[in-house]
């Protein structure tokens, strides 16, 4: 038993140790050539908007690994623009492991993971304003981060159909976050005079 548990606490620190030495070098290119999350799809798609694959799963053995890696990745990472690219990202993997979650029944897990993923989103709102405020070159990802807000709003009103009325007060509360993030997005396109990405919702 020693000898097992020690395999998988040195496979696991060698896990971590690798990512965070790769954050050291990340290149933060958002590419559209990502992997698509296979939980997106084109009949689901009504804003244009696709979601990065989210890879292991908060239920998966390895998870606490992971988390420990992003936490060392977002601490490693001090430009505000690349930080809010960063947790976008990450925003978006913990919005598909969310959905995966809710689909395969485990609602619980699925809403606290849908509930990280728009705190991540927030963050990822308030390091733009920053970089913006700096004079740094934001259009590009401000289109991004509109777009995302959409989309995740879109797909947790998504997830409505596939939990108990029990669970979905919870998840009203979660859909607060895009909806106020993209109030504050709207006032941010008006002052730069910039023409705002098409929204599906009325408000």
């Amino acid at each position: 038993r020693f000898l097992i548990l020690a395999s998988v606490l040195v496979f696991a620190g060698g896990v971590l140790i690798t990512s965070i030495l790769r954050t050291a070098s990340a290149s933060y290119a958002f590419s559209p050539t990502v992997k698509p999350s296979p939980i997106t799809t084109e009949k689901s798609e009504g804003v244009k908007y696709t979601l990065s694959y989210p890879g292991i799963l908060p239920d998966h053995f390895l998870w606490s690994v992971k988390a420990a890696r992003d936490k060392a990745w977002l601490f490693l990472t001090t430009d505000p623009l690349k930080k809010s690219e960063l947790l976008l990202l990450l925003a978006d993997k913990r919005l598909g492991a969310a959905k995966a979650l809710i689909e395969g029944g485990k609602t619980e897990q699925g809403l606290s993971a849908a509930t990280r993923a728009e705190k991540y989103l927030e963050e990822s709102f308030k390091h733009e304003e920053i970089a913006r405020n700096k004079g740094g070159d934001i259009n590009d990802h401000l289109n991004r981060l509109a777009l995302a807000t959409l989309k995740h709003r879109e797909i947790l009103e998504g997830l409505k159909g596939s939990m108990s009325e029990d669970f979905k007060p919870s998840l009203s509360q979660t859909i607060d976050y895009p909806k106020k993030i993209w109030g504050d997005l709207k006032g941010v396109f008006n002052s730069l005079k910039k023409p705002l990405p098409t929204s599906p919702f009325e408000d």
